[in-house]
């Protein structure tokens, strides 16, 4: 299916709260902020989608998001996205864009998004719980609470303070919930000497697999790690970078990569990764950065059109104080099913939109 005449463009920024102050290797989160791209074609069929830059990550904000849409906006939805190369937003801009053409042709062609992207895609996912920093005790509470909720794995952030304080960290939450499959997440937070040490301390909590140990150009690192590591290893940030990705597949550097649509430009951009990881008998998971249902649902999506079984990173949305729905998209007992509706089956709703928009619709002409 082409892609459709689009003749308006809308954009509206927007800013949630976190529940509670989210602590990382990569610093803390206390909002996300984010903005909402709609499309329309000259039938009037519509599609959503979000640009949630990460600050703390990618050293840009909605600002500059919102710029680059009031410079380039209508070129960009005729293929001339190689303007916004090396401009700051410039991957999450081409995630809204690419979510909201694929949530518009779903919804023409009266089938969800993972129909697009795969005829065997998963009617539902599996999802991780994510735990951030903080004493023992809290991650502990924080692994029982989201156990009783049915989840079955549990990712914590590591690497924010001292080896042996994640140490106790991880011990805690062990002994709190010794059912669950735990995964570990350093943020590239160590040299190789350190994510040496961390496994010989951390692998007696039977932990499933360690994300970004070291530095995310440095390949050569997570290869020789890889090669001795007692679990099983997975590249988060390296993915981001067009050259470091070659560079993993080259040296097999990993046995998971970890999927971002936010970060990585878009759900298409994502799954062709995916496919390539897979010719080289690396596995990926897909996962959000603290999006907006909306974000969740694109990735969603994702998750269910992968060719893997692995728990997904998509069990984010229990940290928003709000969002541009009504109801977040939560998972239940520790999954995720593909919405029964077209597109991406979900939408923002007006109430909540205007309850954490930062301005109104913004709209624009885009010529034949």
């Amino acid at each position: 299916m082409n892609n459709p005449q689009i003749c308006l463009l809308r954009w509206r920024p927007f800013r949630l709260p976190m529940n509670i102050r989210f602590q990382a290797a990569g610093g803390k989160i206390d909002a996300r902020e984010g903005v909402l791209v709609q499309l329309e074609d000259e039938e009037g069929w519509r599609g959503v989608g979000e640009a949630s830059p990460m600050p703390s990550t990618d050293n840009a904000t909605t600002s500059h998001v919102v710029s680059l849409l009031e410079r380039y906006g209508p070129s960009l939805l005729q293929g001339n996205t190689e303007k916004l190369d090396g401009s700051r937003g410039s991957a999450a801009l081409r995630c809204a864009i690419d979510i909201a053409m694929l949530d518009l042709r779903a919804r023409v062609a009266e089938v969800p998004v993972a129909a697009l992207l795969s005829k065997d895609h998963a009617s539902s996912v599996q999802v991780n719980a994510v735990i951030g920093g903080g004493p023992p005790d809290d991650v502990a509470h924080f692994g029982q609470l989201a156990m009783e909720s049915g989840y079955s794995v549990l990712k914590l952030k590591v690497g924010l303070t001292s080896l042996e304080e994640d140490a106790n960290r991880v011990s805690a939450l062990r002994e709190a919930c010794p059912e669950a499959t735990i995964r570990l997440d350093a943020n590239g937070a160590w040299d190789e000497v350190t994510a040496l040490r961390a496994f010989e301390m951390l692998y007696q909590y039977q932990i499933e697999l360690l994300e970004q140990p070291t530095s995310p150009d440095d390949i050569e690192a997570l290869a020789r790690l890889r090669s001795q590591a007692p679990m099983r290893i997975a590249a988060d940030e390296s993915v981001e970078d067009p050259k470091s990705f070659e560079r993993l597949l080259e040296l097999h550097a990993v046995d998971f990569i970890v999927l971002k649509p936010m970060f990585v430009g878009g759900v298409s951009c994502a799954l062709t990764l995916a496919e390539r990881a897979a010719e080289h008998s690396i596995g990926s998971f897909a996962t959000s950065t603290f999006d907006s249902s909306i974000g969740i649902a694109a990735a969603l999506h994702l998750a269910a059109a992968l060719p893997t079984d692995a728990a997904q990173g998509l069990g984010t949305g229990a940290h928003l104080g709000a969002d541009v729905v009504s109801r977040t998209l939560l998972p239940r007992a520790g999954r995720l099913a593909i919405p029964n509706s077209s597109g991406l089956g979900i939408e923002a709703e007006t109430e909540a939109l205007e309850s954490v928009a930062l301005g109104p619709w913004v709209e624009v002409e885009v010529g034949t």
